[in-house]
């Protein structure tokens, strides 16, 4: 994800390659990205001291090890740092970097990779507006953004667009199982209903009709559609979607203890 925002802010012409300095620990990684034009470190301490933004592109079981580096090796003006993890809280990082090291939380997606990504983003105390409007505007070249007052906002929407891919995804396998048992090629179903879904989202966002009115426009009465929404609705699906969201969030909490 942290080399798709790098890209991302490439592709967007806000920097060049040669700007942004990456950091990985395996050599040929770090060969692979100075083959693009990136600077590259295996010293995470070279790239806090060095640069203006830094992006913590990292597992959040990896903050409890990184973060004290950081703090060890802090430069008298402090970086902006960009968190990508979830669940892992300012404070928690502030505990380590201090309460005046500015910190954006941003929550994307992995669509952010198609620049199709949905990125909610949120700031402590010692970060200012405008540092917040220059984040927002990298991540706004990649997708859709929102930006949110409360930090606690990020846990909610975990589900609603960091995770919910992973939900799409298990749809689309589903169906395509089920596809495939009725005779349809694997990959003509996964064509078939990919682009169904694109459609349908779209319809969502561009129609001006709620989910609930374009599901009785594609319901005839007596019709084929009808009775496999009655399946769903017998399963309980929006408990299940409830049921699923909740535990998504309860374990963004956990993550930030």
């Amino acid at each position: 994800m942290g080399l798709a925002i790098a890209r991302g802010a490439v592709n967007a012409s806000r920097c060049a390659a040669s700007e942004i300095l990456l950091m990985n620990r395996t050599a040929e990684k770090r060969s692979a990205r100075a083959a693009e034009g990136f600077a590259v470190t295996s010293d995470a301490t070279e790239l806090y001291n060095s640069c203006d933004q830094v992006i913590l592109g990292i597992k959040p079981q990896i903050f409890d090890a990184i973060l004290p580096l950081l703090a060890a090796n802090a430069p008298a003006e402090k970086p902006l740092v960009i968190s990508i993890a979830a669940g892992v809280s300012f404070a928690k990082m502030e505990s380590s970097l201090g309460a005046d090291c500015p910190i954006i939380r941003v929550m994307p997606n992995t669509p952010l990779l198609l620049s199709k990504g949905a990125s909610a983003l949120v700031k402590n105390a010692a970060a200012s507006p405008e540092q917040l409007e220059n984040v927002r505007e990298l991540f706004a070249a990649m997708g859709l953004t929102v930006v949110f007052d409360e930090e606690k906002m990020l846990n909610e929407v975990i589900p609603y667009n960091g995770s919910a891919p992973a939900y799409v995804y298990a749809f689309i396998e589903g169906m395509a199982r089920s596809a495939q048992a009725h005779g349809i090629e694997r990959g003509q179903a996964l064509e078939l209903i990919s682009t169904t879904f694109i459609g349908a989202a779209e319809m969502v966002l561009k129609s001006g009709k709620s989910p609930a009115e374009l599901i009785r426009e594609v319901c005839s009465p007596g019709g084929t559609t009808i009775e496999a929404v009655k399946v769903l609705e017998g399963a309980g699906l929006n408990a299940i979607l409830a049921e699923a969201s909740d535990r998504c969030i309860a374990r963004a909490y956990e993550l930030g203890q």
